[in-house]
């Protein structure tokens, strides 16, 4: 059977990483996906050697497109700058920290080949394949409560909307198909650091084609949560109340 398929894009925002930047984009780079591979880095104004490696690995691979802001935007709007750049049929983010396993990606490509699929979710409280029944590791409990509880709000208008249930809206792995993606993308309003992912489900649920919502899936995935020793970013308590009202910002009161 005819791959419907034939480029995959990897966007991949990156601030500070220059520790794991090189494993990342090994990981990424030495994976076969099936698919032509377009990787588009988007360097967040980063202040350590994120840059080299990133020019480096960039001058030695064509599959890679570099961009740069000239000022940190948050990973929001680097997703988004991201996201418009890409040409790939099929569209993901990867971040630069190493908490997630491009191989798992193998799972959702086949899945799009298969099905008529508009866009895939991971799950990280799912358990994932080859993992001897074990679930992803937990380290700070009260994520994954925030997580847990941010999904099931936002659920509550995306669910009835267009039956998108996501059990983890802040997975890094959102799949969709391109054409898809670039349009909802450039409408991203959201400048906190970790809105992309409240607002991208919102519009996501309300985006219909041919007179139809988007066919929404999930699979589960690997995680290897790092701790703010190791860089994490994500704030509790300030990035969880943002994400709250942007639920209720753009499912009430924004188009």
């Amino acid at each position: 059977m005819a791959s419907k398929y034939s480029k995959l894009s990897i966007v991949t925002p990156v601030y500070n990483e220059e520790p794991r930047l090189t494993e990342v984009l090994d990981r990424i780079l030495s994976r076969k996906f099936g698919l032509e591979l377009e990787l588009v880095i988007v360097n967040d104004a980063s202040t350590d050697g994120s840059i080299k490696l990133i020019e480096k690995f960039a001058a030695k691979d064509k599959r890679i497109k570099v961009l740069e802001n000239d000022r940190n935007l948050g990973k929001s709007q680097s997703v988004k700058k991201g996201i418009l750049a890409t040409t790939g049929d099929l569209v993901v983010i990867n971040d630069a920290d190493l908490e997630y396993d491009p191989g798992d990606l193998h799972s959702f490509i086949e899945r799009f080949q298969n099905s008529d699929v508009d866009v895939i979710y991971g799950n990280r409280f799912a358990v994932p394949a080859g993992s001897q029944g074990r679930q992803n590791k937990v380290i700070y409990p009260k994520y994954w409560l925030g997580n847990t509880f941010l999904s099931f709000f936002s659920a509550l208008f995306t669910g009835p909307r267009a039956h998108m249930w996501p059990r983890d809206m802040h997975c890094c792995y959102k799949m969709a198909k391109g054409n898809i993606y670039r349009q909802l993308a450039a409408q991203i309003k959201s400048v906190s650091s970790f809105g992309f992912d409240t607002e991208i489900t919102i519009r996501f649920s309300k985006f219909k084609q041919n007179g139809r919502h988007l066919k929404f899936e999930q699979l589960p995935v690997h995680y290897n949560p790092r701790s703010f020793a190791e860089g994490k970013k994500l704030r509790a308590d300030t990035d969880g109340l943002k994400a709250f009202w942007e639920i209720v910002r753009f499912n009430l009161f924004e188009k």
